[in-house]
């Protein structure tokens, strides 16, 4: 469904004329209309005006169906919206580049799950986490929505079309072999010497952690945990040692002991 579906449906869902969704929203009657007929797209304040409005009214715009029937509240959609209007005010080039090539690059892919969630979502995830904390410097934005195209995708992370660092950062936080456990020390190492490789784990860690419940059994789940309460403590020291990331140290820190204070009482 387009957004301009999905804008329709929802103001009929509402019982709402075109031009009464207009006046909540403070723009004409006619952008409604062109919005809906798939003209062109509301920029990234209509979309979050338009899903308080209708969420207000008891009517979910971008949630769709999660695990177990719960909805979704972040959806790929909105944050592609946000995502490129915030690029655009920022001239983040290589970012909005990466957005478009990760888009392409997962199509048809998912996260691990029932929930049949667009694995898109997971890096435009990270995107957006990094700048709800004001990190908003344009290659970091890139390597995190390019992190696992390399170990996901087929792309080795040199044969990127990006700047030299984005495919350093890329080439760092991808895995030679995810499954061989005695590549661990050397990987973790290499990410410890570079303040932003480690910084795009660090994020990816948290979003990781949040979601594992989804899609990993239960020994995959303690591997994680130990994994993280092994390696992790190094790269949140190596962020903290750049003044510029400190308070996203700091965040990161906090979120990931929540989370393995939590998985670690109910496991």
């Amino acid at each position: 469904m387009t957004i301009g579906e999905k804008i329709a449906k929802a103001r009929k869902e509402a019982g709402m004329t075109q031009a009464a969704l207009a006046e909540k929203l403070g723009v004409s009657s006619e952008a409604v209309s062109k919005w809906e007929q798939g003209k062109y797209e509301p920029g990234p304040e209509n979309l979050s005006a338009l899903a308080y409005v209708f969420e207000e009214l008891g009517i979910p715009f971008w949630s769709t169906e999660g695990i177990q029937g719960e909805p979704r509240f972040f959806h790929e959609q909105h944050m592609s919206s946000f995502l490129k209007g915030r690029l655009s005010a920022l001239g983040c080039h290589e970012a909005l580049k990466a957005l478009d090539y990760a888009k392409e690059k997962h199509e048809g892919q998912f996260r691990k799950g029932p929930g049949k969630v667009p694995y898109i979502n997971h890096p435009l995830t990270l995107a957006c986490h990094a700048m709800a904390m004001g990190l908003v410097k344009d290659e970091l934005i890139a390597a995190l929505l390019l992190h696992d195209v390399a170990e996901d995708c087929g792309v080795p992370a040199a044969e990127l079309p990006f700047s030299p660092r984005v495919r350093e950062l890329v080439g760092l936080v991808t895995k030679p072999d995810p499954f061989l456990k005695k590549d661990e020390p050397a990987y973790y190492r290499a990410i410890g010497e570079d303040v932003e490789a480690a910084l795009i784990k660090c994020i990816d860690r948290c979003n990781n952690l949040s979601c594992m419940a989804m899609g990993f059994s239960a020994d995959r789940i303690a591997d994680y945990l130990a994994e993280t309460e092994e390696w992790f403590p190094l790269l949140l020291q190596k962020v903290k040692s750049k003044p510029a990331y400190n308070n996203a140290a700091w965040l990161l820190t906090y979120q990931m002991r929540a989370l393995l204070a939590m998985a670690r009482r109910i496991g």
